[in-house]
């Protein structure tokens, strides 16, 4: 049985260090929305995720009172400063310092994970899983010394042997602390819809003050405000829930597939959505261009589409408005080509707020069923399995 708890002030100052992290890749992008610097970007990302999700799935079980493992974060989150600076110029002269700093970190997350299995008797899974990262991790250290395409490859061979590891550990059991698990995932959902309003916010400075970008912020704003409860209206407290219910290789199982796997293009589908929004508030009376329209529509369906994903495989239940919201996206895309940024923008903030009031009123009674069932399950004296 573990006790739930909530974030650490430890673990929210190492999620400071993604912040700048997420704010580098995002500026790497601007003004180079094509397809070398996005899959390049989405490489980056997935080198950062996976080691902000290594460190979540751990610290759920430490004690940061305690000064071993409070040192270990703060540890960490020098060695990951190290890496978020590097970004920009990750494929580029910082490759080197960008591969050596993952490696280093997570070796830590790795020799964390090793000592924390074999505490809980759970050492099958670790040598099924870490072993493997590592190697991913090594492939990437080695990579930062290359450029051009055989950093390509083997960083490419490091995000799949990675990904191996998951898949090898699928099998096994690793407890994890349910109510944290939910709440750090939250958090980091935060911090890249927070990086969504600073690209709007920034946008503001040096605007022309027409009514255009005055519409087309508007819309952006509502837009990100509308992602924020699509994801903790309810989808959220499903996912904790499902958590609860759940124990052994099931619940690992969940929480790799709807957290770890699930969440990327989450995080993913905002990042692109902020870049083009901050590109479309440029210039928001004259037409969009191909790459900041797709930018703005993949973000969303992606961060739509991810979700219910999760809910899909944490329930059993896939939350179906959001097919066609995100297939309503791409029709704004192709059939309003030639139209404004402040058009096309306020065109989709009021689909994505349209979908979600639907879905809201269909299901009203089940959700509210949910979330009087999340109130209950966080009452005092409330843990979880």
């Amino acid at each position: 049985m573990i006790e739930d708890r909530s974030a650490s002030f430890v673990e929210l100052f190492f999620d400071l260090v993604f912040v700048f992290g997420i704010t580098q890749i995002v500026a790497s992008i601007h003004g180079h929305l094509d397809w070398p610097t996005l899959w390049r970007s989405a490489v980056v990302l997935m080198l950062l995720w996976w080691l902000w999700s290594q460190f979540t799935w751990l610290a759920g079980h430490a004690d940061f009172d305690d000064v071993g493992p409070r040192v270990l974060m703060l540890v960490a989150t020098a060695g990951t400063f190290l890496l978020a600076i590097s970004v920009q110029g990750a494929w580029g002269d910082d490759g080197t310092l960008f591969g050596l700093a993952y490696f280093g970190v997570m070796g830590m997350a790795g020799a964390f994970y090793w000592f924390r299995a074999v505490e809980a008797g759970e050492t099958a899974g670790a040598l099924a899983y870490v072993p493997r990262v590592l190697t991913g991790a090594a492939l990437v250290a080695v990579g930062g010394f290359f450029e051009g395409d055989a950093q390509s490859w083997l960083w490419i061979a490091g995000v799949v042997v990675t990904l191996l590891g998951a898949a090898a550990a699928g099998g096994h059991t690793f407890t994890i602390n349910d109510a944290h698990f939910a709440e750090r995932h939250g958090l980091f959902v935060i911090i890249v819809l927070g990086e969504a309003l600073i690209a709007i916010g920034v946008s503001t400075l040096g605007s022309d003050g027409s009514s255009a970008f005055y519409v087309a912020g508007t819309a952006g704003l509502v837009m990100v405000l509308a992602m924020w409860w699509s994801y903790f209206d309810w989808p959220f407290k499903v996912g904790e829930l499902a958590l609860k219910r759940a124990s052994g290789v099931e619940e690992s199982t969940l929480a790799r597939d709807a957290y770890t796997l699930g969440h990327y293009p989450l995080v993913a589908g905002v990042i692109l959505f902020a870049v083009g929004m901050e590109e479309l508030l440029a210039h928001p009376a004259q037409a969009v261009t191909d790459p900041v329209r797709w930018a703005i529509v993949g973000g969303l369906s992606l961060f739509v589409l991810s979700i219910a994903f999760s809910v899909w495989r944490l329930e059993g239940k896939f939350a179906w408005v959001r097919v066609p919201l995100g297939v309503a996206f791409v029709l704004v895309a192709v059939v309003f080509a030639d139209r404004s940024g402040a058009f096309v923008a306020s065109t989709m903030a009021v689909l994505l707020v349209a979908g979600l009031t639907v879905e809201s009123v269909r299901y009203y009674s089940e959700l509210a069923t949910l979330r009087a069932k999340t109130a209950g399950e966080r009452q005092p004296g409330s843990s979880a399995s």
